[in-house]
């Protein structure tokens, strides 16, 4: 299935932040999953026959055939991305995307907030992930919201974290994360101009994949969201529920 040729369907861009398995570093926020719980997705997404792929997939090859395709992004790049994530997506063959917080080696911006602080992962284990075949992206020098600042603040925390990760991987960077969801048009006009080809928001945006690749709504997966509500989440029906049973029995809906 190439983008928008169902206008109902849409590529499945699943967002995490966190892979936890113990309750002290959970925090208030609810931006992780739980090891055991991520492992039950990524079982079913194998045995489903889907194919997880990555931005430079997509770039690589765009007119292929999103059908049971899913991509899979984390943002921040926290340390449980390289020692919990990193095994499970190896055990599983499968890609995601991970968007680097590159001037900061700790979740500073969550501290604030009161979230108990975690480390980030190191410059090695990010090229080394990288080296796997994770695609590693930009998410700013310090994880600010994009939409509060002057036009030379953007310039710096967008155009120059694609030079950190880009000096990191020794890759091309491609996709970009906005912080907090804060975009606008001055922001989308600056990550297009500072390099990249596409960009993700959080909950906003297009709900066709293909659409807008400045704005590219995500689905956020919870500590709450169980296997039943991913199997919805990864159909490629979510923002048209009338659609998800028809997916899966090979039914019409009316």
């Amino acid at each position: 299935m190439k983008p928008n040729q169902n206008k109902k369907y849409s590529l499945p861009v699943l967002l995490y932040h966190r892979i936890v398995n113990k309750n002290s570093v959970v925090g208030n926020h609810k931006i992780y999953v739980w090891e055991k719980d991520f492992e039950k997705q990524l079982l079913f997404l194998k045995d489903s026959g889907y194919e997880t792929i990555t931005f430079f997939d997509l770039q690589q090859n765009p007119k292929m055939d999103l059908t049971k395709k899913v991509i899979i992004t984390f943002d921040d790049g926290y340390e449980d991305n390289y020692r919990l994530l990193f095994p499970l997506l190896k055990k599983y063959n499968f890609k995601a995307v991970i968007y680097l917080v590159t001037h900061l080696n700790f979740n500073a911006w969550g501290v604030r907030e009161g979230e108990p602080r975690v480390e980030m992962m190191t410059d090695v284990q990010k090229k080394e992930m990288s080296d796997y075949g994770i695609e590693m992206g930009g998410h700013t020098r310090s994880h600010v919201d994009l939409s509060r600042l002057e036009e030379a603040e953007m310039i710096n925390e967008i155009r120059g974290c694609r030079e950190d990760v880009e000096r990191i991987t020794n890759k091309k960077v491609i996709s970009f994360a906005y912080p907090f969801g804060g975009i606008n048009d001055d922001v989308k006009k600056i990550t297009r101009e500072g390099g990249y080809t596409y960009a993700v928001s959080t909950n906003t945006g297009p709900k066709e994949f293909g659409v807008d690749n400045f704005q590219i709504r995500r689905i956020e997966v919870t500590p709450k969201t169980t296997l039943r509500s991913f199997k919805n989440k990864v159909s490629g029906f979510y923002f048209y529920p009338s659609f998800i049973k028809s997916f899966f029995t090979g039914k019409q809906t009316k």
